[in-house]
């Protein structure tokens, strides 16, 4: 079943003034902000709600620059939602929340006065009177029911987040608190209960974290337990293992993120992994360089273009639970080999190439977990790209794509056997795994409700839609429209089992659904051109439509890994449906092949993109 562990809400740019600067301890500063947008306002085109602020873990993004220039790097508003530009000068930092006053006017975010990065140095120099832009929150965390106690657990930029909780405690429930600090001075008064616990973890700052090693140590209550934690990433890898495979507990009662980094080469080599999904390694010596053509960025590394090595050789290693064998402790390759009952050499093999890019570390004949290693075992997400996940199964069908071009049969079918829509017809976990890829789409969807085809139906006449975006679309709809949802069997029992909104009507077809309105929410981009069309086709016995999609976005000069990142999103997309990621025009082709003209388009923001739809 798909989980939304959140609340979302609208996305509003908001010009701020500092109010107060204190330092609440020597290493930690509290600017307090004020200003009438944090109140309902209007700008030039729209009226904007209040700031809403509800989750302790709430995070705001602060828009700073490198030159100044404030304007331009600021994102363009939408009704409900933005859309970044391109600002190559932009600098975005995250932060939480520490107090809201609506009544007072007050906003307080506390940074900690390490002296490095741009909100740190901005929050250094900042006095009264001196401007903000922030973005956010976007969403609130929502606790799951029944539980019993929490482990609230971090660094210092932690401390932010556990501070507004045990203020304001959402639940009832006990708490145990451990933060660790790497200065003395770093300690504060925070608001405890007598049943609570805390620990303070005093570290060295040249010393390993000892944070994860403090939380294992916790006595552990009766009851339904959640665990949040939040510190440098890498600090946080053993914790999310242990709460996982040793605690069992569920991943809606774990919330562990990464609030900062650690800039090291090994780091570094981490968020290469993780800034592209195609197979690349993450780093090793250049074969050969040739210059780029003129104004085309830095030089080609061959190596990265030509070895698809690494991430075959990491989604075998944990198909075969080789990483798993030696998360806990080094193990010989013999060891390993009869452990999961293989060749030693054909371990050695799969070995000697993992340690060349950090996933494993090899001293002589004893293996462990290496660094990226560690960030691929502990991001749930990470590690289902490599198996056996629609997205691992994207990449595999990259080996057909010459193929594909030259046939017209889409990669996929060509590898898999089927066509990238009937596996999704067919395989309810397929079907899961794509609405959880489309959460974007909750974050921008109320913005359907001021679109005019909905106005249209809100005399009680039904509307009826299909899609991964059906829940976050239900969601926004007014409860006083009917809803109907339409979708093949399998897809229709996930969304069953997952939509939260009351008196809805589940169907096969779009005649069955008697709508006066049909909705295709993210249906066309996992369908080839002539399914596209024949969904929408089907979707002409109402009398208007609405196609939600996103829709790829143009990247200019100083966004290159951006650029690349989606231009490997559309090979996929081409992989999968034979057509690229679609743009407006494409959408409208397709609308008129199918018998619908496009009267309206409207950005939702995030690059979703409304199309508004009649019949010829």
């Amino acid at each position: 079943m798909v989980q939304r562990n959140f609340v979302t809400h609208p996305l509003v740019v908001r010009k701020l003034s500092v109010k107060r600067v204190a330092d609440i301890t020597p290493r930690m500063r509290r600017i307090t902000l004020c200003g009438p947008q944090l109140q309902a306002f209007s700008s030039a085109d729209f009226d904007l709600p209040r700031f809403i602020s509800t989750g302790f873990d709430d995070h705001i993004k602060l828009v700073l620059t490198s030159n100044g220039d404030i304007t331009s790097a600021l994102p363009v508003q939408r009704a409900h939602s933005i859309d970044w530009r391109d600002a190559p000068h932009r600098e975005l930092r995250d932060y939480t929340p520490r107090r809201f006053d609506a009544e007072a006017g007050e906003l307080d975010l506390d940074f900690v006065r390490h002296g490095e990065g741009p909100a740190a140095l901005w929050a250094e120099a900042a006095t009264p009177g001196a401007e903000l832009h922030v973005v956010g929150p976007k969403s609130s965390l929502v606790l799951p029911d029944g539980v019993d106690w929490l482990i609230l657990a971090g660094d210092e930029t932690a401390l932010p987040a556990i501070g507004r909780y045990l203020d304001e405690r959402p639940g009832p429930q006990r708490v145990q608190v451990v933060v660790e600090i790497r200065d003395p001075a770093a300690r504060q008064t925070l608001l405890l209960r007598d049943d609570d616990t805390l620990r303070w973890v005093d570290t060295p700052p040249a010393s390993a974290s000892r944070l994860a090693t403090a939380v294992r140590e916790l006595e552990w209550w009766d009851g339904s337990a959640y665990i949040w934690a939040a510190a440098e990433s890498s600090m946080l890898m053993p914790l999310r293992r242990w709460a996982a495979k040793d605690r069992k507990l569920a991943k809606t009662h774990i919330n562990i993120t990464g609030y900062w980094h650690q800039p090291t080469d090994r780091a570094a080599s981490v968020e290469t992994l993780n800034a592209s999904s195609l197979p690349a390694p993450v780093q090793g010596p250049t074969v050969g360089s040739h210059p780029p053509p003129s104004n085309q960025g830095t030089p080609v590394d061959i190596a990265a273009l030509l070895s698809p090595v690494p991430w075959f050789a990491t989604r075998a290693a944990l198909s075969l639970g080789l990483l798993d064998a030696v998360a806990d402790s080094p193990s010989s390759v013999d060891a390993i080999a009869a452990m999961l009952q293989l060749d030693s050499g054909q371990v050695r093999s799969v070995v000697d190439v993992l340690a060349g890019f950090g996933v494993l570390e090899l001293n002589g004949d004893m293996v462990s977990l290496g660094y990226v290693g560690l960030e691929v075992l502990g991001d749930d997400h990470l590690r289902e790209s490599f198996e056996d996940s629609l997205e691992a199964r994207m990449l595999v069908s990259l080996t057909n794509l010459a193929s594909a071009l030259t046939t017209g049969i889409p990669a996929f079918r060509q590898t898999h056997g089927l066509s990238l829509l009937d596996e999704l017809c067919t395989d309810a976990g397929r079907y899961a795994e794509l609405i959880d890829q489309s959460m974007g789409f909750d974050f921008v969807a109320r913005a359907v409700s001021d679109l005019a085809v909905i106005d249209a139906v809100r005399t009680g006449k039904t509307v009826a839609v299909t899609g991964p975006g059906t829940l976050a679309f239900a969601d926004a709809l007014s409860p006083e429209i009917p809803l109907g949802v339409v979708e093949a069997p399998s897809p229709l029992g996930v969304l069953r089992g997952t939509l939260r909104r009351a008196a809805l009507d589940f169907r096969s077809s779009f005649a069955d659904a008697s709508a006066s309105l049909a909705v295709s929410a993210l249906a066309l981009s996992y369908r080839t051109d002539q399914e596209s069309v024949a969904l929408l086709a089907r979707m002409t016995v109402a009398d208007s439509g609405l196609i939600v999609e996103k829709m790829p976005t143009h990247i200019g000069a100083g966004e290159a890994d951006i650029a690349s990142h989606e231009a490997e999103e559309r090979l996929l997309a081409l992989a999968g449906t034979g057509s690229p990621a679609r743009t407006a025009q494409d959408i409208r082709a397709l609308a008129r092949t199918a018998g619908w003209i496009v009267t309206k388009s409207t950005p939702l923001g995030w690059d979703y993109e409304a199309f508004e739809l009649v019949r010829q």
